[in-house]
């Protein structure tokens, strides 16, 4: 349930739009399902017009590794989707502000100045066990996406390079300590993070790395599918930014292999394939990134931050009650099935 005192905050950057209205009914759950962007994201009515609204604090990610946004990336973003829109890419429209900008900024009762972001709003449903069908669509819309970023150059995104933030984290877990560890799983975890910076040194961009493209977040719950199972619209911006086909692959692979919901570990080959073929990835993708794409899909599963987080609680757990070295055990072994199961997709 949305907080009753949001209202008025949502109700100040509606009006930040230039929009006049006579009713504003607020949907009663956040679409915020998780994330810690600190964003606060809503479904509403405007006079019976329903729309997507998203109000960005100043202090995003506050408490993450992840990068936090700027006027300046938000503005190119949302430049983006206007121009994935151009080209029949079925982005969500935003809602022009008075002004010539393409968001505008409200102060709250506490001073806190918010970013305001309005779209209209888009049905569908999301497909979170994937089939042929979807995972094929998938890699005809990516394929879309990336070629359209090489045909307009008027975008300034920095390139975002994921084996940083791999790094990084492989460093905040190796400085933990491993003393009241018992032996076994002492060096499962050290043979765990050796892997891991394996991954991480066979993965990093090369002067051979595929072209950089601009891409955007197509994982299963920003994606809207219509009753005849046809993509119907893209509904977050957050993520467009510069990257290269391989690190985008690996990630779209990882989402649309999975069988089951999106929580599942269980994937499938013939999906991952059927994604590759319809993005028509022997276009792109020459030999030597393949060794790149295994150790980035791996990564994605294996490394990312949810298995950090995790890693860093059953530890912190341990630290109370050395019983609970036996869930960091066993979690350390699931992840090395998924990883196994992953680069298996490529074979």
């Amino acid at each position: 349930m949305y907080p009753r005192n949001d209202y008025p905050l949502i109700e100040q950057a509606v009006k930040s739009f230039g929009l006049v209205f006579h009713s504003l009914k607020v949907a009663p759950n956040t679409l915020t399902t998780h994330g810690k962007h600190g964003d606060k994201h809503y479904k509403i009515s405007i006079d019976g017009l329903l729309y997507s609204i998203r109000l960005l604090p100043e202090q995003r990610y506050a408490e993450s590794a992840l990068s936090h946004s700027t006027p300046d990336l938000l503005t190119e973003q949302l430049r983006y989707t206007d121009y994935l829109r151009a080209h029949d890419i079925p982005f969500m429209e935003r809602v022009q502000p008075i002004h010539e900008g393409l968001f505008t900024t409200i102060r709250d009762s506490t001073g806190q100045e918010w970013t305001c972001c309005l779209f209209h709003w888009l049905d569908g449903h999301h497909v979170t066990a994937n089939t042929m069908h979807s995972a094929a669509q998938i890699g005809t819309l990516a394929r879309q996406v990336h070629d359209l970023s090489h045909n307009y150059q008027a975008f300034h995104f920095p390139y975002v390079d994921h084996t940083i933030a791999y790094q990084r984290w492989f460093h905040d877990l190796q400085e933990l300590s491993f003393s009241s560890m018992p032996e076994s799983v002492r060096d499962s975890f050290q043979d765990y993070l050796s892997l891991v910076q394996q991954k991480i040194d066979t993965a990093r961009p090369t002067n051979h790395s595929s072209q950089s493209v601009i891409s955007t977040d197509l994982n299963s719950l920003n994606i809207l599918w219509n009753p005849d199972q046809q993509i119907v619209g893209i509904v977050d911006h957050e993520h467009i930014g510069a990257t290269d086909r391989v690190q985008d692959l690996a990630w779209l692979i990882k989402w649309y292999a999975r069988t089951e919901s999106i929580a599942s570990h269980d994937v499938s080959g013939h999906l991952a394939k059927s994604l590759l073929a319809h993005y028509n990835a022997p276009t792109v993708l020459v030999p030597k990134d393949d060794p790149r794409l295994a150790s980035l899909l791996w990564l994605s599963g294996c490394f990312n931050l949810h298995f950090v987080e995790r890693t860093k609680h059953f530890l912190q757990e341990a630290g109370q009650d050395s019983e609970q070295y036996s869930s960091l055990q066993l979690h350390l072994e699931t992840y090395r099935l998924r990883g196994e199961r992953l680069t298996g997709l490529l074979s």
